[in-house]
């Protein structure tokens, strides 16, 4: 864990180096430097800086290899290139693997000091005892850490630092929970993290897939049957909903529930209590229900495929999961973090845990993970029992991976640039997207009426942007 106030400076050219301690020691920071590059990774691994500012281009090492070790040795520290070619092409590079920022040389006194008091800043890295110079602490500038953790769920990107958010309002709540997103996505660990979290923790969590089974099993799953029901039924069965008393159901794929069957579920959240199939008397039911979907439930509902009212009951608390995608920060974070869990029960006798060299790590970030968290978790796993010594390469990541990537490889300058300036469109859609529904409560139509488009429009921009639940 970086300590805040704490800079390593790395760069081989002695004179620069020397100059940029002299800077932020006056502020006064508690600067190390380091012309080697090799040399900084032992004094990152050993003196644990808030920040490293470190020059692009080295020998041995470059800028992007002292970053990406720093970030596998603490996902929390902040890391800022000095560079004297500055491109669109090293800003996306940069950005990709996690920097801070980049400033390029020559640089002046204030705008070095500035990018160090906003790297702390943005970074409680300890506790708030432990601020960057200049900086007071007071109890509204509370501690975080830019790497959110929940229980087995951790993100760096925005995107999921608001999902974790939620899910800590939620938790000690009683609240009934719709978790939407692809397939993937890691439903199914928000929900047992939310229940892990509530005060039902003591109590069953019971998971079940609706889509999976018939009308006639998936009813005498949920509500049991009683002896003789029906053929085969030899003796009384309890149902989930009575077995998970006290505690939490989770309900994935529940868009997978006939007519019928939604029918009687929403029955049972309306007045807490089942009636066995085949049975007459009540059971009343003390259960949270989290509901979970890759479909899109309000499109279901318009086409009356998905009852609207037990969409209401299920929907009082969404959580909309990204896709892996558009978590670019999270992807090197997700990857060493599966990678240290699997290393170490394949090998559980060594504490050598693998790392991911720059060209491997190059792949992860840019291939188009279809299958989301759970293909990157199967990835790591496979180079876990593959890898033979202490780095894992393109050589034990799949096929389809490397060639993915080489296929897609981008041109230098002008792919960058396109690259950037999509960023940036899309960056500034989903702030205006954002900005409009707070306006407008929520509401798409009313959404839609004030930016005269249709409000379809509005619903795939939503969709695009993963912001359902957002507002």
């Amino acid at each position: 864990m970086g300590i805040a106030g704490k800079i390593l400076i790395v760069d081989d050219e002695i004179e620069a180096l020397e100059n940029c301690r002299r800077i932020l020691s006056r502020v006064p920071f508690d600067c190390m430097v380091a012309s080697d590059p090799t040399e900084a990774l032992k004094l990152i691994e050993r003196e644990h800086p808030g920040l490293v500012l470190t020059d692009l281009r080295m020998p041995k090492l470059d800028g992007i290899e002292v970053l990406t070790a720093a970030k596998r040795q603490d996902p929390a520290v902040q890391v800022v290139l000095l560079t004297a070619h500055a491109t669109i092409e090293t800003a996306v590079t940069a950005m990709r693997y996690g920097a801070f920022d980049y400033i390029t040389k020559p640089f002046t006194s204030e705008e070095i000091v500035q990018v160090a008091r906003r790297a702390f800043e943005s970074e409680r890295l300890v506790d708030g005892s432990r601020t960057s110079p200049g900086i007071e602490a007071t109890p509204e500038r509370a501690p975080i850490r830019r790497s959110e953790r929940f229980g087995q769920l951790v993100g760096n990107s925005a995107a999921m630092r608001d999902v974790l958010s939620l899910i800590k309002k939620v938790a000690p709540t009683d609240s009934n929970v719709l978790i939407c997103g692809e397939s993937g996505t890691g439903k199914e660990m928000v929900a047992r993290s939310i229940h892990d979290a509530s005060l039902r923790a003591t109590c069953s969590f019971i998971p079940l897939d609706c889509a999976s089974l018939s009308d006639s099993l998936l009813e005498s799953e949920l509500y049991g049957h009683e002896k003789g029901a029906f053929t085969g039924a030899h003796t009384a069965k309890v149902g989930l909903f009575e077995a998970a008393a006290g505690g939490t159901i989770f309900l994935d794929e529940v868009s997978g529930m006939t007519a019928n069957l939604q029918a009687r579920l929403l029955r049972v959240l309306q007045e807490r209590h089942v009636r066995r199939v085949g049975g007459i008397r009540l059971t009343s039911v003390d259960v949270r229900v989290i509901a979970a979907s890759n479909q899109d439930l309000e499109e279901l509902c318009r086409r009356k495929i998905f009852r609207e009212d037990l969409y209401y009951r299920l929907n009082v608390i969404p959580i909309a999961l990204p896709p892996l995608r558009s978590r670019e920060g999270d992807i090197l974070l997700l990857a060493n973090e599966f990678l240290t869990r699997f290393a170490q029960r394949v090998r559980p006798d060594t504490e050598t845990i693998p790392t991911i060299d720059p060209s491997a790590a190059d792949i992860l970030m840019r291939y188009a993970w279809p299958g989301n968290v759970r293909e990157l978790q199967n990835v790591m796993e496979r180079a876990a029992v593959l890898v033979d010594g202490a780095t894992v390469t393109s050589a034990h990541l799949p096929d389809r991976l490397v060639a993915s990537t080489e296929k897609d490889a981008p041109q230098p300058e002008a792919a960058s640039f396109k690259q950037a300036k999509q960023h940036a469109v899309e960056s500034f859609e989903r702030e205006f997207l954002l900005e409009l529904l707070k306006r407008n409560e929520g509401y798409m139509s009313r959404a839609a009426r004030e930016a005269g488009v249709d409000r379809k429009t509005i619903e795939r921009m939503v969709k695009k942007h993963g912001l359902r639940g957002a507002f």
